[in-house]
């Protein structure tokens, strides 16, 4: 998300990068019945929320994130971007069709869409569960794009 904002010169707040990658997550059960992501989001009190994401860009607040998130190399100890690898033409074909569909909606936009009525963020906080469930995640959206109403949320 953070390589793709830099090379349009999109602005990307904490808040922003979270849903954006709630979304990554859920369009990947759907397309591919598995995440992309290797982290499960969780049901906090104000949205799906990825922990690690969550302590990886809370010291940036509601501020402009301007730079990459690092990983270590295990081998090398050195600490590099971390960024998909350039062959994964499923992840970067994913991303694309997140990116075309959502960058342009402001983070409250974003976040009032993971929030609607029976979906699975409010299952989640209604049965008091800690994490959505991928089975929950992917059937709230298959049923979205079933129904056409993917479209409406690049309008929202």
């Amino acid at each position: 998300m953070l390589f793709k904002a830099r090379q349009e010169g999109v602005r990307l707040t904490h808040l922003k990068v979270q849903k954006l990658v709630f979304f990554m997550h859920a369009w990947s059960l759907v397309f591919f019945t598995e995440s992309v992501v290797s982290e499960r989001p969780q049901a906090w009190q104000y949205g799906p929320v990825f922990d690690s994401l969550y302590h990886d860009l809370k010291g940036f607040g509601s501020s402009e994130i301007d730079a990459y998130l690092l990983q270590i190399e295990p081998l090398s100890g050195e600490r590099k971007a971390l960024m998909p690898v350039q062959s994964d033409s499923q992840f970067w074909g994913l991303l694309d069709r997140v990116w075309e569909r959502y960058s342009s909606l402001s983070a409250r936009q974003l976040s009032t869409i993971t929030h609607e009525a029976g979906g699975p963020w409010e299952a989640a906080r209604h049965s008091k569960v800690a994490v959505l469930p991928d089975q929950q995640v992917r059937a709230y959206y298959v049923a979205q794009l079933t129904q056409g109403k993917v479209a409406e949320h690049a309008t929202s």
